[in-house]
């Protein structure tokens, strides 16, 4: 188990291009310094997205470009795919990694690319072939299936770019596993209410590449998708409601299916063998740490240098259960780091008082830091509790 430590060892905050684009990188790089962070968790690819930004000098809402990067990728590192990001068009004359990369010193700052990955919905259009595919035949476009080569290949370049061409202390990986079919798209919407469970089934990837590993490795993935097909029609005829028989959730439906429970367990490998292969051949020879969104797990402790907890909407009292329970899971050998994500917005933290409580809570339970999410999007008000929650820590 972890045991809390004299002082935070991360204390970091997540920030995109158009922050250090719009106020000026010294000015972002200066506050960090001056509210105790020392990590700039800047991202170096991200996904569409709609955005208030309410402390922002340019504008108030954006639209993000999709399937951008904010630097210049490496073509070379991408001869095994044919999947390439693309440079935002404010990027194309800046390149803003390296803006971030040459203040480091001045600041005190340790930079970490925040690495968007199989959430790609520009790709994914251009590439169906390479995305999730439902029970269905479906195409996730937003999701890029990481059962599929060239996805893989595409993966593992990014890491490799980025690690090899910038002065990264880490990558933190998003989006690097499966993804769900619900993602938020312009007037995405379902008039049947689906339970977790049929979302779940709803996602999970027959992609032909996938199933062709999945067949090779001896598992049946025709079975496993004729279970998924006729548990959702099953939802689908009924509803409102549902068959007598309809299971409650994945463990129930696995118990009665031992072929779905096969390929779901052939996909969990798929998503680590990922990891893995990212720490031997992207990371190679280079000094950068790996960090993944998803709580401790034994399977890829020797892969990834961190892991993390989400404490989002959490009180202190909750934010202390939480990480508290994480860190049980932590071999006391394990030198890794665990942080904590914490978002400024949305109700809690409310105030000042409470935001201090929550990082000495994640602290006080064996934590190594807070990221906070994100400077972009938080309130003015908020940033400006940073510097008296870090206090100290």
């Amino acid at each position: 188990m972890r045991q809390p430590g004299e002082r935070l060892l991360s204390k970091g905050i997540f920030v995109h291009a158009w922050d250090l684009r719009d106020e000026g990188a010294d000015h972002v790089m200066g506050w960090m310094r001056d509210s105790g962070l020392n990590v700039m968790c800047l991202a170096g690819t991200y996904h569409s997205g709609w955005f208030l930004h309410s402390h922002n000098p340019k504008h108030k809402l954006y639209m993000t470009e999709g399937r951008r990067c904010y630097f210049r990728p490496d073509d070379k590192l991408y001869a095994n795919t044919p999947l390439r990001p693309r440079t935002a068009g404010f990027a194309a004359e800046t390149n803003w990694l390296s803006v971030a990369g040459d203040r480091l010193d001045r600041y005190g700052l340790a930079l970490v690319s925040w690495t968007v990955g199989a959430h790609n919905t520009d790709l994914g259009l251009e590439f169906p072939a390479c995305t999730q595919h439902n029970a269905f035949g479906d195409s996730l476009p937003h999701a890029l299936s990481i059962g599929h080569d060239f996805t893989r290949e595409y993966l593992k370049a990014l890491c490799r770019d980025l690690a090899v061409n910038y002065p990264m202390s880490g990558l933190q990986l998003e989006s690097f596993g499966w993804m769900d079919a619900r993602h938020g798209h312009h007037h995405e919407r379902y008039l049947v209410e689906l339970t977790p469970l049929e979302h779940s089934l709803l996602s999970i990837c027959f992609n032909p590449e996938t199933v062709r590993k999945a067949q090779a490795a001896e598992i049946d993935a025709e079975k496993a998708r004729e279970i998924v097909v006729a548990t959702l029609e099953g939802a689908f005829r009924m509803a409102p409601e549902r068959p007598a028989s309809h299971p409650q959730n994945m463990a129930e439906l696995e118990a009665r299916w031992p072929d779905l429970a096969a390929y779901n367990g052939f996909r969990t490998l798929l998503a680590d063998s990922l990891i893995q292969e990212i720490r031997a051949e992207s990371l190679r020879g280079r000094r950068c740490k790996l960090f993944v969104q998803t709580p401790f797990d034994s399977g890829l402790a020797g892969a990834c240098d961190g892991f993390a907890v989400s404490v989002y909407g959490k009180t202190p009292d909750q934010v202390f259960a939480a990480v508290s329970e994480g860190c049980a899971r932590i071999p006391a050998e394990w030198s890794g780091e665990y942080h904590c994500y914490v978002r400024l917005g949305m109700g809690v933290p409310a105030n000042q008082a409470q935001l201090r409580e929550i990082v000495l809570a994640l602290k006080q339970a064996g934590s190594t830091g807070p990221v906070f999410y994100n400077y972009s999007e938080a309130p003015i008000r908020m940033l400006g509790w940073l510097a008296s929650a870090l206090e100290g820590c």
